[in-house]
């Protein structure tokens, strides 16, 4: 019994360090986008390349089911540990890259640490968050979120007191964090995992019946969905300097949106174990692409607004698609959660180069509102979505209704 009361307690302290890991890893491997512009112009590259290059970061994502079913036997925290570490190097040397394929090497590298920092580390933020599994997401994507927020002002900082090949200045930096996020990640209990790792689980083809509903209506969503998110994360600096304004300018934007996105990101997983998921998902979909075409029509302070309000808006479904799997009660939580990080960077990395096609032909403006065009398709597949935490979001009632 005591066992069971400490398995589903909202361990604080631990959320904290697994959220403070994502947030280090993230910084790292947010560096490509702010530094495009720069990249681009040292190396003659087009939109289109770069486009190939985000899909060759995300490539290492095809392993994340192997990764998962690894996961799921083995105590996570070394590669929770181990992973950002490589990241740090990797993306800290972009910019001394004297070729694109020495480039495509090195977001090769980071991608495939990254693949095994975000199938496992959900998963143990799912042991740590008892039965707020929406609340833990959240705190999740937050630190995502507020990495992606610090990244692009770092990256420009660092550019502009030691040039963009004196970035690996960084990695003293990012090593130093990565010996304190090691002794406060050791303060999780091994035994949280242990459950989750029994020897006896059900067999593999089972588990992909009872998950496979789930991605079949997930997958199309993440597709439409991946060309505004892509055009917003991977090419707004890119955007904002076509516009006329300057790279700090720009990554700035980047900064702003991404902040406003660890808002939405912490608010939206909450707002689902009390609402239920579907009705947020659906709120997020039909706001989407209306904010997306309406920033492609505004200038000055009214764009900064909109740009706000669509990081709100855009980051906040990852919790809860993050929960939504957790949902599911697999005994396989992180081949479940590889499988979701498989379809979502498989389709941001085709949608990326899609994005950056477009881009070359038609200009920003009218790419931007194509991707918002598209992003409407995801609505009908968000109807079909079966939610299973509504019946969880009852269950404390029970008790004072007795």
């Amino acid at each position: 019994m005591h066992l069971e009361t400490e398995t589903k307690t909202f361990r604080k302290g631990n959320v904290a360090s697994v959220a403070a890991a994502h947030t280090l890893h993230d910084v790292f491997s947010s560096f490509f986008a702010p530094l495009l512009p720069l990249l681009t112009e040292k190396l003659g590259f087009t939109y289109t390349m770069a486009g190939i290059l985000s899909m060759v970061q995300k490539l290492p994502s095809l392993l994340n089911p192997l990764i998962g079913l690894v996961a799921d036997r083995l105590v996570v925290r070394s590669a929770i540990v181990a992973a950002p570490v490589v990241t740090i190097f990797a993306m800290s040397l972009l910019g001394l890259a004297p070729s694109v394929a020495l480039l495509g090497i090195l977001l090769f590298t980071s991608g495939i640490s990254g693949a095994v920092f975000h199938v496992t580390t959900p998963v143990l933020m799912r042991q740590v968050s008892g039965n707020q599994i929406g609340r833990g997401m959240s705190y999740f994507m937050f630190g995502g979120e507020i990495a992606r927020t610090l990244g692009p002002l770092l990256i420009t900082a660092a550019v502009s007191w030691w040039g963009l090949e004196g970035t690996w200045r960084l990695i003293p930096v990012g090593l130093v964090a990565s010996l304190l996020l090691f002794f406060s990640l050791r303060t999780i209990d091994k035994s949280l995992l242990k459950r989750f790792q029994k020897k006896s689980k059900t067999h593999l083809s089972q588990s992909v019946r009872e998950i496979a509903p789930f991605f079949v209506l997930v997958a199309p969503i993440l597709l439409f969905r991946g060309f505004s998110k892509t055009a917003l994360t991977l090419f707004l600096p890119s955007y904002m300097v076509d516009g006329g304004a300057s790279i700090k300018t720009a990554a700035f934007a980047l900064a702003f949106l991404e902040l406003a996105g660890a808002i939405g990101a912490l608010a939206a997983g909450s707002l689902s174990d009390k609402l239920g998921r579907k009705i947020i998902l659906l709120t997020i979909m039909v706001l989407t692409p209306v904010l997306m075409f309406l920033f492609t029509l505004t200038n000055g302070l009214l764009q900064w607004v909109l740009l706000g309000a669509m990081g709100l808006i855009f980051f906040a479904s990852t919790p809860v698609f993050m929960a939504m799997i957790h949902d599911l009660n697999s005994d396989r939580p992180a081949f479940a959660n590889g499988i979701f990080m498989t379809v979502s960077f498989a389709v941001g990395s085709i949608v990326a180069l899609l994005v950056g096609v477009l881009a070359d032909r038609f200009g920003f403006v009218a790419t931007y509102q194509i991707t918002a065009a598209l992003s409407l398709c995801a609505i009908p597949f968000t109807f079909f979505i079966k939610d299973k935490s509504r019946a969880a979001c009852k269950t404390p009632i029970k008790p004072a209704m007795l």
